[in-house]
């Protein structure tokens, strides 16, 4: 069973916070329901989870299909250092967003983890802004 906190926001939308584990890291999932987009934050979480141990990229599709989302923003300004499972799970969802008519932004990486996540050759094309306000902004680039 998941543990999850749901609550209401200033913008009439839903924020539900679920925490699961996935390998060496205990991720915490936090998400957000906006008007046109859905906001999941990543960050490192001590509380140990009783979840189904699923690969974090299928956590991922299955919150972002669980809202019907077309347009998301993963936040990973509380990751203090990407590796080759969260590169992989970037990767993943960002393919499967494309494949299903829809898009993802990334944004809060340090610049050591942009880097890393640049340099891994998986996410080619993958867009990151230094934050959500960015990351929704119209006609915003990426950061270089």
């Amino acid at each position: 069973m998941h543990a999850a906190h749901v609550q209401g926001d200033s913008q009439g939308g839903r924020s539900t916070r679920v925490v699961e584990s996935h390998h060496a890291h205990d991720w915490g999932v936090a998400v957000e329901r906006g008007p046109d987009w859905l906001f999941l934050r990543l960050q490192e979480d001590g509380a140990a989870a009783d979840g189904e141990g699923r690969p974090l990229a299928e956590r991922l599709w299955g919150m972002i299909r669980a809202n019907r989302a077309h347009r998301v923003v993963l936040e990973l300004d509380r990751v203090d250092a990407i590796d080759d499972i969260l590169i992989g799970a970037i990767a993943d969802v960002g393919t499967r967003m494309r494949g299903d008519g829809g898009f993802i932004r990334v944004c809060g990486l340090s610049e050591p983890n942009l880097e890393r996540l640049r340099s891994s050759g998986r996410v080619n094309g993958l867009p990151h802004f230094e934050s959500r306000t960015a990351a929704v902004a119209p006609r915003c680039g990426a950061a270089p």
